[in-house]
Parts: structure tokens; C-alpha cells; sequence
């Protein structure tokens, strides 16, 4: 199999004609990481999609090269993002939800953060802007920063779905599948707190932005948030109080105080 620096990975369903301003934004990305020398592979992930999203998906393929289309058939988000990881030939994987978009920047942009750091990272973009429903700007927050508050992961996820991280990190920690009957879901969340528990952290890209489009009518979020879900189980804040418990008190930093 032919390897790539990066493999972009557009999960899509039933998106429509908000496809295409989504793979607009991948060609933009593509086009700027490979004028600086870095190799991009794209991965459309269609999870049982509509006649017109295909139909969209397929056009964008034929005419790009180093594309392919993968159906993953599971009516899950996360499990489709699994399905995805395991195609994906590049050293990392960035992922785009079907009606989103990314900074032109993004992928050239977090590929050269990701290769100057020795550590594993997941990163993300330093500005959400949303608009569609609802229009606000959200500011992603850094790991390393002097006001993260680790507590607060329990109560609200911190990162958008639409990260950057090494694929073998990806292999290693799978997105959790959803089960809205059994109040399981917010499988980025989930995912989240998977990474920390394996000792790897969230850093944010200065210069960098998305742009997530909030539904009219009803979401996954919006579902997922009706049926009252929670996250996956975690151990990481286990994890985290045992390592707090081994520090002298001294050492320990009380965000807010």
C-alpha cells in the first residue's frame, strides 16, 4: 500500500449538497500541504448514505486523485471513524464531519506541529466557529495552558471531533460505539478521555480554525443530548487522583485559586 504523511477522513451520511462545500475545504487543505512537500491521502466514509450524497462523493472522487470511498454500513459515528482509521494510509489521520469545514491551513499546518513534537499528541484547531442555528465562536483549550481545568472534563467535553492524531494512537484507542437506549453516546467525548487515560494530551494549533455548521433540524447532538447520554466509562479520572495522591501537596496547582 502506497503511505501518505496524511490521510484526511470525511465522515459523511446524509449531508446532501452540504457535501460538497465540505470537500471544497479538503481540497483547499490538500492543496496547500502538498505544495509544502506533504503527501495526502482522502478517505470518504459514506455510513449509509443517501442517493445524493453518494452520488456527490463519487463525483469528487473521480476527479481528484489519491481519493477513495469506504462504506462502512454501522449506523454508528465512532465505529464509521474505526472503519476509516483502518483505511487510511498516512502517518496521521484528520478528521471532517460531512457538512463542516476546515481553515485552509489545517492539515499543513498540524502535520509541522505533530512532526516537531516528540510526544504523541491529539490536536485541534485554536478557533471553532459555528453558525447555521445558532452562531458563536469557541476557543479550544490547551492541555499546557495556565487555565485548564482538568475537573471540568467531567461535566463538558473540551474538543471538537474534528482533531489530528497519529494514526497508530487511533488504532491503539478506538472511538466507543453509541447506544442511545443505554444513554451512551457523545463518542467524541468518549474518545477524549480514552487519550488522557493513555497518557496522551490535547494541544491546540495557534493560527488554525473550523467552521461546524449547526443544524436547523435535529442532530446526533441533539439526540444524543434528548436521550439524557453520557460518555463511555473511563478510568482516567481514577487515574488522575492516584497520580494527584503520590504528589506532596506542595506541588499540587489548584486551578482558580
Amino acid at each position: 500500500m502506497k503511505r501518505f504523511d496524511v490521510t484526511a477522513v470525511v465522515t459523511a451520511h446524509r449531508e446532501g449538497l452540504l457535501l460538497k462545500p465540505a470537500l471544497d475545504s479538503v481540497e483547499l487543505c490538500v492543496k496547500d500541504a502538498e505544495c509544502k512537500g506533504i503527501s495526502v491521502q482522502t478517505v470518504i466514509s459514506l455510513d449509509r448514505p443517501n442517493e445524493l450524497t453518494c452520488s456527490i462523493a463519487e463525483r469528487y472522487c473521480n476527479s481528484h486523485s489519491n481519493v477513495s470511498i469506504i462504506f462502512p454500513d454501522a449506523g454508528d459515528l465512532g465505529i464509521s471513524r474505526n472503519v476509516a482509521v483502518e483505511a487510511a494510509a498516512g502517518n496521521y489521520v484528520a478528521f471532517l464531519d460531512g457538512d463542516d469545514l476546515w481553515g485552509g491551513n489545517w492539515l499543513s499546518t498540524a502535520f509541522t506541529t505533530a512532526e516537531t513534537e516528540r510526544r504523541a499528541l491529539v490536536l485541534h484547531p485554536e478557533v471553532n466557529v459555528y453558525f447555521g442555528r445558532h452562531n458563536h465562536v469557541f476557543l479550544h483549550v490547551d492541555m499546557e495552558a495556565n487555565h485548564f481545568n482538568i475537573a471540568g472534563l467531567a461535566i463538558t467535553n473540551y474538543w471538537t471531533s474534528l482533531c489530528f492524531a497519529p494514526k497508530k494512537l487511533l488504532v491503539q484507542c478506538p472511538y466507543p460505539a453509541s447506544n442511545l437506549k443505554q444513554q451512551i453516546g457523545f463518542e467524541d467525548w468518549g474518545w477524549n478521555l480514552s487519550v488522557l487515560s493513555a497518557g496522551v494530551i490535547h494541544k491546540v494549533v495557534p493560527g488554525t480554525g473550523h467552521a461546524i455548521r449547526m443544524k436547523r433540524n435535529a442532530s446526533l447532538l441533539s439526540e444524543t443530548s434528548s436521550a439524557g447520554c453520557m460518555p463511555r466509562s473511563s478510568d482516567f479520572f481514577v487515574k488522575t487522583l492516584q497520580n494527584m495522591s503520590r504528589r506532596p501537596l506542595s506541588r499540587l496547582r489548584i486551578v482558580g485559586t
